[in-house]
């Protein structure tokens, strides 16, 4: 009935994968007490962008990767970031939550994944188990943003704000209504699940163990707390270190298994510096690998125009003379214009990441199967 299966390794896992949701939310509240507002800003940001470096360093790395996809990896940052600066010419604040949904989204496919990969390691599930699963993933995180209190007041605030024929007790059933479908399917999931069993297909005991850790963390800090910079450094903590990870091991196999052939790493100068440490902790190509992270985070510090000591933690001074005023931007309603610029510009990146995972990481491809 059971078949255990690891994506790494029974305990890198434990690490990784099974326990990294519980100490990300320890730290979330950890920072969330003892540090300043802009400290909790900070953590937000370093632990987040150096994933997107990885999604760079794993997209344009591998010369197979770049046969396959040379077209759409040529094209699309250009025409996404394209469509970015028209968005923020024209529409920013429908780009801005836009981008947040794809981010949702983004998230939500990430874990369906893993959860995949899982399953492919233990020979476990069937034909339909991948379908019955991203059902699971879409009706747990939608059930989330609908009935959370944390995202409740995020679109509850903005549909009063569209001025929509809405009353709260509506928006009561709506809830109502999101938990009833939740218990619906996963009575349903239950039932396909106790199906396949006898139908002699074994399960996997350590997916689900990852998939509830997951939403714990999320169903967690969307209830206990009302701080989306909470939710944010649990969440990044979670979603990047994770990703992070798994990319460090896909591109160790591919090199691994070219030992004897060709390798597969493209000739460039980012190739030439892919951090792809076998034993990634005790590598020196790891602290190669940080250290482009460090540097990627200060571009997109100085991408933002924004003084360093925001995003310094408070303590390292490196701007003592003080932001500089912007001319014309001194009033609040501008002021709040230029920060929501901002916030829309750094998402121009992460699309991009958003983008290239739709596809790189199909794990029902075989190439990537190998890298798995």
């Amino acid at each position: 009935m059971f078949s255990r299966g690891y994506i790494l390794g029974p305990q890198a896992d434990w690490v990784w994968f099974l326990g990294l949701p519980y100490l990300a939310i320890a730290a979330a509240l950890a920072c969330h007490q003892w540090l300043p507002v802009v400290a909790v800003a900070s953590v937000g940001l370093w632990i987040t962008i150096p994933h997107h470096l990885a999604t760079w360093l794993r997209t344009y790395g591998l010369r197979e990767d770049w046969d396959r996809w040379k077209g759409p990896l040529l094209i699309a940052p250009v025409a996404i970031m394209g469509a970015t600066a028209l968005g923020m010419t024209c529409a920013p604040r429908t780009l801005f939550l836009l981008t947040m949904l794809w981010d949702h989204q983004h998230s939500l496919m990430q874990q369906h994944g893993l959860a995949r990969i899982y399953d492919f390691k233990s020979r476990s599930g069937g034909t339909w188990t991948g379908r019955f699963d991203l059902l699971l993933h879409c009706f747990l995180y939608g059930n989330l943003l609908i009935t959370a209190p944390l995202f409740f007041r995020l679109w509850g605030a903005e549909i009063y704000r569209w001025q929509l024929p809405v009353s709260p007790q509506m928006l009561a059933w709506v809830q109502n209504i999101s938990w009833g479908c939740l218990a619906v399917y996963l009575v349903v999931y239950t039932v396909q699940l106790w199906i396949s069993v006898r139908a002699g297909q074994s399960i996997n005991p350590i997916k689900y163990l990852f998939i509830f850790s997951s939403y714990f963390l999320w169903y967690f800090t969307s209830w206990y707390t009302d701080s989306l910079l909470v939710y944010g450094i649990a969440h990044r903590l979670m979603h990047g270190i994770q990703y992070i990870v798994i990319v460090n091991s896909y591109l160790g196999r591919k090199l691994e298994a070219s030992v004897t052939h060709q390798s597969p790493v493209r000739k460039s100068p980012i190739a030439t510096t892919v951090p792809i440490p076998l034993k990634w902790y005790l590598s020196h190509r790891t602290m190669a690998f940080l250290g482009m992270g460090f540097v990627y985070v200060l571009i997109y510090q100085l991408l933002l125009m924004r003084p360093l000591d925001e995003f310094g933690f408070g303590v390292f001074h490196f701007m003592r003379i003080g932001p500089q005023p912007r001319p014309g931007m001194n009033d609040p309603d501008r002021a709040a214009a230029y920060d929501l610029f901002a916030m829309t510009l750094i998402q121009a990146i992460p699309v991009t990441h958003y983008y290239f995972d739709s596809f790189i990481w199909k794990v029902r491809d075989s190439k990537i199967q190998k890298g798995l």
